[in-house]
């Protein structure tokens, strides 16, 4: 085998590393970008940043380049998260458990915890890993099961909502029966369970409003690391000439650049010339942000005008290499710009990223539609519905049909699961239940 040696020349775009920090800037939440700036301003003499009206932050070094608002709005005011479900467990068990050896085995049921609040392991494995006996462990069980809310640490639904209606007085043998026959209230065979409870169709009836009172996942009231409440980033108006695009400007960090002034030290002087520098660059950079972000808005609302205008079944196919190329822009520059963005508009808060929408090619004579307006449309179909005669899925693609969109019934059924919605037969078992 022979071994040639030889030359070849290639173009290649090489990231640097103000190129790197700029798209980070591009991907940051107003709230990220804030924070930055404050870190920076700390070691940056030209950098002054002044804070978006309502921003709390966090004590920090103090620095001539910072400044705070006082004035503040309505999302300043939002009220804390509450606390977890283990910590909120976990102080219960401080109170209730004095023997260091039974707080051991609470814990080790607290930390057996699902976020519904039920047990998420069997009660022999809780044991086992305490190492203890079944009978202690079930011991420590039952007084866990009288913390606050009732329901907790339950290990099935139908002993939690046993636990609920114990603690309220309302647990009779009629409740009991019906909750160790749940699958007959599941499957609507309410007259099945008024012969094994031993009473009236109406006394039925009767529990099962109390029964639905009742919260089958009481752990979910606490915090579980949900997403934190964020301003949005932009907000649309109707404007003269139709939908007008701006940017929240209160939620906006301010920067101003001061000159740097000479101290008679020559390396002195030298730092502070790439201080201001450096500063003069965060402000173009954030600039960019704002009107590469701004210009990515407004081109998706320019397309989706109808939807403002008529709901979700009025979205166009629109893809971010389409958006990409009409702004000259590359398509991970889109998609930095409007990843985890919302925008205000008067159907609500809305994730810019809903403004996309994929393309479904069919035989209608509106081809190629918005995946996500058909979805709105076997939606609607569905809420028009007559109840007590829910449409099958081969039904629906008929109606579909009358209103100008052709769809195979596997579609349907894809959709129909996407929205979450159950098959016909179980959405006529569940009005029958309502009844």
């Amino acid at each position: 085998m022979d071994m040639m040696q030889f030359q070849r020349q290639t173009t290649q775009l090489a990231m640097t590393q103000r190129m790197q920090e700029s798209l980070r800037i591009l991907q940051m939440s107003n709230a990220d970008l804030s924070d930055y700036l404050l870190a920076q301003a700390q070691d940056n003499p030209c950098l002054e940043v002044r804070l978006p009206e309502g921003t709390s932050v966090a004590p920090a070094l103090p620095s001539r380049g910072i400044q705070n608002a006082q004035d503040r709005d309505a999302f300043a005011t939002v009220e804390g998260q509450p606390v977890s479900l283990l910590a909120h467990v976990e102080e219960q068990i401080e109170l209730a458990f004095f023997d260091p050896g039974d707080r051991r085995i609470a814990l080790a049921f607290a930390e057996a915890l699902e976020p519904s609040g039920w047990l998420g392991q069997p009660v022999p494995d809780i044991a086992a890993a305490a190492g203890v006996d079944l009978d202690e462990a079930l011991a420590i069980l039952d007084r866990l099961q009288a913390f606050e809310p009732a329901g907790l640490f339950a290990r099935s639904l139908a002993e939690c909502l046993a636990l609920q209606l114990d603690d309220l007085g309302l647990l009779t043998w009629e409740l009991r029966t019906m909750l160790d026959h749940l699958p007959l209230v599941a499957e609507g065979k309410l007259a099945e369970l008024a012969r094994r409870c031993d009473c009236e169709l109406d006394h039925i009836r009767e529990n099962l409003a109390l029964i639905r009172s009742l919260n089958p996942k009481p752990g979910e009231a606490f915090e579980h690391g949900r997403t934190p409440i964020q301003p949005p980033d932009l907000r649309v108006l109707r404007g003269k000439d139709g939908w007008e695009v701006e940017l929240t400007r209160a939620q906006l960090p301010r920067i101003r650049v001061e000159a740097a002034t000479t101290t008679g030290d020559p390396a002195a002087d030298v730092w502070l010339g790439r201080a201001q520098s450096q500063a003069r660059w965060l402000m173009r950079a954030v600039e960019r942000r704002q009107s590469t972000l701004l210009r990515a808005a407004a081109c998706l609302v320019r397309h989706q005008a109808a939807f403002l205008d008529h709901g979700p079944r009025a979205l166009k196919p629109l893809s971010m290499e389409e958006v990409a190329a009409e702004l000259e822009l590359h398509p991970s520059t889109v998609s930095r710009a409007t990843a985890t963005r919302l925008i205000e508009t008067p159907r609500g808060l809305i994730p810019l990223r809903n403004f996309f929408s994929r393309s479904v090619w069919s035989d209608g004579p509106s081809a190629p539609q918005s995946q996500d307006a058909l979805m709105a449309l076997v939606g609607e179909i569905i809420a028009a519905e007559n109840r007590a005669k829910p449409l099958s899925d081969d039904a629906i693609v008929k109606e579909a049909k009358a209103a100008g969109a052709v769809l195979a019934r596997r579609t349907v059924t894809k959709y129909r699961e996407a929205l979450g919605i159950p098959s016909s037969y179980d959405r006529k078992r569940a009005a029958a239940v309502a009844c």
